[in-house]
């Protein structure tokens, strides 16, 4: 159970946490390379901190997320270096470990009626797939692979939140939808619109980025709260 100085250290944390998340989108839009980075750096490192402040029973694979959200934010600064496409696997892997973790926490798995909520989010990337096929890149296959488990994690959460709507569903619920805009968002940025317009798509997958991972912080510690008053 939280004590009062933890509810306290935990809302600054989370103040601190949003703070930082739009210094981000700022500085990236004035283009104050140190800044940007070091906003980068610490929103993940802040959801570390409010994870472990806020749960009980620790799940490794969340501490394993976030760091993996540090890395890509860092990997993915320095777009035009050798490691970026290594920021794109690491990604793609990060939405793997993600998935694992509402398959590990959501109690009641029905996986037809996952993969019917899926449906509608497969065939939207399929469709930004095919008409994009003349980009035929290892990027490309990387991202699309992405979108598919983004999907998947829409399915379940849809399909959970449809049967209950209570606060762990519905943190998943819209946490899987910002990812979902942000998976349209880098569609966007990378293959259909012009370099003008690139920054502008930036700044929003940045939030929408934000957001989603602060989204899920609150599902896995809503997951953490429904175990416990279970046992």
């Amino acid at each position: 159970m939280l004590t009062r100085e933890k509810i306290n250290l935990v809302n600054i944390l989370v103040l601190c946490y949003f703070l930082a998340a739009f210094v981000e989108v700022f500085a990236d839009y004035l283009m104050y390379e140190p800044l940007a980075l070091i906003s980068r750096i610490a929103t993940p490192l802040l959801l570390l901190i409010l994870y472990n402040l806020s749960i009980e029973k620790s799940n490794p694979l969340v501490y394993t997320l976030f760091i993996l959200l540090l890395l890509t934010n860092v990997l993915f600064f320095y777009k035009n270096s050798p490691y970026y496409f290594l920021a794109i696997l690491i990604s793609v892997l990060q939405r793997m470990v993600m998935l694992f973790i509402v398959l590990q926490m959501v109690t009641d798995k029905k996986y037809t009626y996952s993969l019917i909520a899926a449906l509608p989010f497969l065939l939207i990337f399929y469709y930004l797939n095919s008409i994009t096929s003349e980009f035929a890149l290892i990027e490309f296959n990387a991202l699309f692979f992405q979108s598919i488990l983004v999907s998947l994690l829409g399915g379940i959460s849809l399909s959970g939140y449809l049967k209950n709507d209570n606060r762990q569903n519905s943190w998943l619920l819209i946490s899987t939808l910002l990812f979902i805009g942000l998976q349209f968002v880098i569609f966007i940025e990378k293959y259909f619109f012009t370099v003008i317009s690139l920054r502008v798509f930036g700044l929003i997958g940045a939030l929408l980025s934000s957001f989603g991972f602060f989204t899920f912080y609150k599902f896995a510690t809503a997951a953490d709260r429904k175990e416990r008053n279970y046992l």
